[in-house]
């Protein structure tokens, strides 16, 4: 559990025990899309994916594969912006380093913030 609001574009593990199928279920990772400015134990994430949507939308962006070898399982991944949502601080981990063992949360940038936010008004309609 984290005891502080990651950066935005922080990749971190989201456990999504306890939210009811066809909500995201298992624990998987996320990336940190907005701090929540009058509760600082939520957090806006949206989760990534190594499953390929069988029809790709505008809400569905492929991350990019170097970052998903350094700091992911290295498989094709998928941000799936129709699944945005806040959670609670209590249910994110940092992600371990390959190498070196130890826990950090890596970040994709402002670039791919910038498309992510996009994708989730596009899903919305906002």
């Amino acid at each position: 559990m984290l005891r502080f609001q990651p950066k935005v574009g922080s990749v971190v593990y989201c456990d999504y025990s306890g939210f009811i199928a066809p909500e995201m279920i298992k624990k998987r990772p996320v990336i940190v899309i907005s701090k929540h400015k009058h509760n600082s134990k939520l957090i806006a994430v949206v989760p990534i994916s190594t499953v390929e949507p069988k029809i790709i939308f505008n809400y569905h962006l492929e991350l990019d594969q170097q970052f998903c070898t350094l700091y992911l399982s290295g498989k094709r991944s998928w941000v799936k912006c129709d699944l945005f949502n806040v959670v609670s601080l209590d249910r994110l981990h940092l992600v371990r380093d390959k190498k070196s063992g130890l826990r950090h949360a890596p970040n994709v940038g402002s670039e791919s913030i910038a498309r992510i936010r996009e994708a989730i008004k596009a899903v919305h309609g906002l």
